[in-house]
């Protein structure tokens, strides 16, 4: 039997997919909607319209703290969702609620960690200057001080990321379940971000850059983690497609691209 279908029947295609489809979207939506939605709330402004990538709100009363505060809201959830993820795993449990802990763990430290880094070097994204970074005294150096951190943060998510995978994978061909691992997350993240935009309507083009960017390009850090598993004598139960499973993510999806995706007047 080769490495390649060994891999798939101790960790079935299908799951993976639905378990990274329910995270991303959960990420997202959360991000949005209880990260920046909350705290506009809490901080006297007024809701406008959310949709999957994006949450507007008229901060026409409030302070410039309560608007640092709002742009900054939505990544402090996906750090809260890493925390839950981390805790999940640690866990002891079977071996795909253990792969749940971790997708959850990775693709929100990712993204938390590379909002910092875009919006550093691109001026894009929740902390740039027009978000956390507005009217800073010293720019320059605050962007400079907020790529380190991002940089730093986002290189030790995927060194964690690689000892957790180390000791939730089978030892067997633990690098080449790994590459696979990291190439149907961060497919699925991409696919989904993608169909988000273009239901978008008239606003995909602004969409698809914020949605696919941190996808696809927040979560390139999964293909780092293969140079960082070590092998272990842990031996993985051989798994079988959940098939409620997928049906949950199928569902939670295409109510993600469907409602969110054009967007919601609030």
């Amino acid at each position: 039997m080769t490495s390649r279908s060994t891999a798939e029947q101790c960790l079935p295609v299908t799951d993976v997919v639905a378990l990274a489809a329910l995270a991303w979207v959960a990420a997202a939506t959360l991000h949005e909607g209880l990260g920046h939605g909350l705290a506009c709330t809490a901080m006297g402004g007024d809701p406008t319209r959310w949709s999957t990538f994006h949450f507007s709100c008229d901060r026409l009363l409030m302070s410039l703290w309560d608007q640092r505060i709002v742009a900054g809201a939505g990544t402090a959830v996906n750090a809260a969702l890493a925390a839950v993820g981390w805790y999940g795993w640690t866990k002891d449990g079977a071996t795909r609620r253990r792969l749940a802990g971790w997708i959850v763990f990775t693709l929100n430290g990712l993204t938390a960690f590379g909002y910092l880094v875009f919006s550093a070097i691109f001026q894009i994204g929740d902390w740039n200057a027009q978000g956390v970074m507005a009217d800073v005294a010293h720019p320059t150096v605050a962007r400079g001080t907020l790529a380190i951190i991002g940089v730093a943060g986002y290189y030790g998510i995927i060194r964690a990321a690689a000892r957790m995978l180390s000791q939730t994978l089978d030892g067997r061909n633990l690098e080449v379940k790994s590459r696979r691992l990291a190439v149907i997350v961060w497919i699925t993240t991409g696919v989904i971000s993608l169909g988000a935009a273009l239901a978008a309507g008239s606003d995909w083009r602004s969409t698809i850059g914020a949605s696919v960017g941190v996808a696809l390009g927040g979560n390139a850090g999964l293909f780092s983690l293969a140079r960082f598993v070590k092998p272990t004598t842990i031996e993985l139960e051989r798994l079988r497609p959940n098939w409620a499973l997928l049906g949950a993510a199928i569902v939670a999806t295409v109510t993600f691209v469907a409602i969110l995706g054009p967007g919601i007047a609030l």
